[in-house]
């Protein structure tokens, strides 16, 4: 009975060890890594998978390799560096901030607008390591891939249907274009027959 317990004991231990343990790390499964110099940068959204109009951010990790073979996280950097977030032809340039509890981290606000590839650029110095590094993002999806039960329409849809209605309201407003120039010329026409009806009936009326 007693060894029963103990070993539930130490069962019990154990998960609680790798429980804390994956409460406190910080979550990089998806993240990117380079190495710049000295430092190590994990680079990847803040939340994942990232979702087009939901807010979310850059989740950026750096730590310092030291000659005794440790690691430490480097704070107080987000003045030295700023980030490039960039997707299609389109780009945005960010300064970091400090992520709350979670030293070593920086981030910077964003809700994006679009589904597909983005990318972000990192540059600036570390100490006197010159960083300039570019990453590809974990690709943005469209909100209606998980919504439930009912999916809205996203801003591409939106935007596809504002460009039909737009080509429909401009063939609209070509034909209304061609229906008073034909009627224009209908009158002129109409007009100029009535005219020359009444010259010919005045031509051709017998005199007194």
């Amino acid at each position: 009975m007693k060894r029963l317990q103990s070993a539930l004991v130490v069962m019990l231990s154990v998960w609680i060890l790798v429980g804390a343990a994956l409460v406190s790390s910080p979550p990089v499964a998806a993240h990117a890594h380079r190495t710049v110099g000295p430092y190590e940068l994990a680079v990847g959204w803040r939340i994942e998978p990232a979702i087009v109009g939901v807010l979310n951010g850059l989740d950026l990790g750096i730590q310092e390799n030291l000659t005794n073979g440790t690691q430490v996280w480097v704070v107080g950097v987000e003045g030295n560096l700023n980030a490039t977030l960039m997707t299609g032809p389109a780009s945005t340039i960010q300064a970091l901030a400090p992520q709350d509890g979670r030293p070593g981290w920086y981030t910077f606000d964003v809700i994006p607008t679009v589904a597909g590839s983005y990318s972000v650029r990192i540059q600036g110095t570390l100490n006197t390591t010159r960083v300039d590094v570019t990453v590809d993002l974990d690709p943005v999806y469209l909100a209606s891939l998980y919504q439930f039960p009912v999916s809205e329409p996203g801003a591409s849809d939106l935007k596809a249907s504002i460009n039909q209605l737009n080509a429909q309201l401009a063939a609209l407003q070509t034909l209304v274009t061609i229906l008073i120039a034909v009627a224009v010329i209908a009158i002129a026409v109409g007009a100029a027959s009535l005219a020359l009806a009444i010259r010919t009936a005045h031509t051709t009326r017998p005199g007194p």
